[in-house]
């Protein structure tokens, strides 16, 4: 990608057009607001929101030994999904370090559907790819980034608004649909897929989409905004409700040397499942134990954190932020942070604000009450 010219998705006219403001982010335009990031915060939370995620990757992965070559390339256990099934997971280098975290999809015994982060698509690819070659394993990878258009419909009123789109038996297998599972539909007449994820801690789906549907479907969904409440949401208001409700950001969060471990999602890492890369250093890792680990943290001086600030304990350094800001729904300030292991919650720190030390609170993971189930 060009820097300095970035990507547009399909539903860029449709934002400009309903005068979004339009930022730079992971070499696309995107928009990081409509209203303001409160007003969408709390849409999300009460009724529905929707947001074009469409310039995040898809990779479909086909063939007899596809679940063989995942298996050794990611680190949780897809031999537990059914088809239809999906499954948060990660792939890490040789150090253990994270490259991405996904999403993968089982479309059927020997078919997967993934989905990856935007800034990491062409990097992603290459290393899935790359890795195929050398597996010399029954399996073909295809990169559908350029395919599949993504739209995200989340909140309480979500699954009414999702359902308008589809056919009433379709409606019907939506309502049924379990948490993290994905089902094919059709769309104006063209193949598409609605899995039941999201980003913001609300029940949700997540539409993949042809792209020349994308507009199509973009303005009939907000046709929604009477009945349902339906409004676009910004970049800013997805990154206040997945910060409430604990979510990782690649890029900030994680990256190529945190591993899953100490970002805290060990539990979607399967060391026993067998080798996959990136294990040996896992398990020596957890073999010696963690020196760091991600923890949630809430402001009890005022001041707003952000990514990369320094954190203090007993005098010393013990890390630093990983994601901050507001917290919109709870109240206050705070955000996640990457620190010594010998940090607990209940236990305080503090970080600093533009030269200033500001007190912090290690609490619970997430702060918010996810309703995804």
């Amino acid at each position: 990608m060009n820097p300095e010219k970035p990507l547009k998705t399909p539903l860029y006219e449709a934002h400009v057009a309903r005068k979004a403001r339009m930022v730079p982010f992971g070499g696309w335009l995107m928009p990081v607001s409509y209203e303001s990031v409160l007003v969408e915060h709390k849409t999300v939370r009460e009724t529905c929101g929707i947001f074009d995620v469409s310039h995040m990757g898809e990779v479909r992965v086909k063939g007899q030994d596809a679940e063989k070559f995942l298996q050794s390339i990611t680190i949780n256990d897809l031999t537990r999904l059914q088809t239809g099934g999906g499954q948060y997971t990660a792939m890490l280098n040789e150090r253990g370090g994270m490259i991405d975290d996904l999403i993968v999809y089982k479309l059927g015994a020997d078919e997967f559907f993934i989905c990856m982060n935007a800034g990491n698509r062409t990097k992603d690819f290459s290393w899935i790819e790359s890795s195929c070659k050398k597996s010399n394993l029954n399996v073909t990878v295809t990169n559908e980034s350029d395919v599949w258009a993504q739209i995200a419909v989340q909140g309480p009123n979500s699954t009414p608004v999702t359902a308008s789109l589809l056919s009433p038996k379709e409606a019907e297998l939506l309502r049924a649909l379990p948490y993290t599972n994905i089902m094919p539909v059709t769309l104006y007449g063209k193949p598409a897929l609605v899995a039941r994820t999201g980003y913001t801690g609300e029940h949700g789906y997540e539409i993949y989409l042809p792209v020349s549907l994308a507009e199509k479907t973009w303005m009939a969904l907000l046709e929604l905004s009477g009945e349902h409440g339906v409004r676009p949401i910004g970049l800013g208001a997805r990154d206040t409700l997945r910060l409430e409700a604990g979510y990782l950001l690649y890029g900030n969060d994680m990256n190529d040397d945190v591993s899953p471990l100490e970002a805290g999602i060990a539990w979607a890492t399967k060391i026993d499942k067998g080798p996959f890369i990136g294990r040996d250093a896992l398990i020596a890792q957890k073999t010696k134990g963690l020196s760091r680990r991600m923890v949630m943290f809430k402001m009890l001086d005022e001041g707003i954190p952000r990514h990369g600030m320094a954190v203090f304990a007993g005098g010393s350094s013990a890390g630093e932020v990983t994601s901050g800001g507001v917290f919109p729904t709870v109240g206050g300030a705070g955000g996640m942070a990457l620190v010594s292991s010998s940090l607990k919650e209940g236990d305080e720190f503090y970080v600093d604000i533009r030269g200033t030390q500001k007190r912090a609170k290690i609490v619970k993971r997430p702060i918010y009450s996810a309703k995804t189930k």
